[in-house]
């Protein structure tokens, strides 16, 4: 009655253009990743093609499920070891055939998954954080 009901679709129209907000700015990259699934214990390789302190976009040959845990080894230029971080899949697609001009033109089967990263200590949000910076 006093503009609000015009202010709160306006609003609504607003939060709908923001369904693909990040809190947190993806950085492009091609790291390569050993990937786990906590229920199967299947383990896979994968490539991250984005990455943030909050979560991943990956490249696999085999599809991934929304929902699924997922244990990340990324191996870093700050560690020794891996960094392992425990994530969860919060989209997937199923594999397409892309261009791969680093296979000499030819195609290949890829599919692709968004995670969200889990991280279990403050020190492993730390280990990210420090990954990312020297990227």
């Amino acid at each position: 009655m006093n503009g609000r009901a015009g202010a709160g679709h306006s609003h609504s129209s607003h939060l709908s253009h923001l369904s693909h907000f990040r809190a947190h700015e993806r950085r492009s990259v091609r790291l390569p990743v050993d990937l786990v699934g906590q229920r199967s214990g299947a383990s896979s390789r994968g490539l991250v093609i984005d990455v943030s302190l909050a979560g991943a976009g990956l490249e696999t040959e085999e599809a991934l499920l929304a929902g699924e845990h997922l244990t990340i080894s990324f191996a870093t230029p700050t560690l020794w070891d891996p960094l392992v971080v425990m994530a969860v899949v919060a989209w997937a697609q199923p594999p397409q055939w892309i261009d791969a001009p680093e296979a000499g033109g030819r195609g290949r089967l890829v599919a692709r998954a968004g995670v969200q990263f889990e991280f279990a200590a403050p020190a492993d949000v730390l280990a990210m954080f420090d990954m990312l910076s020297a990227l």
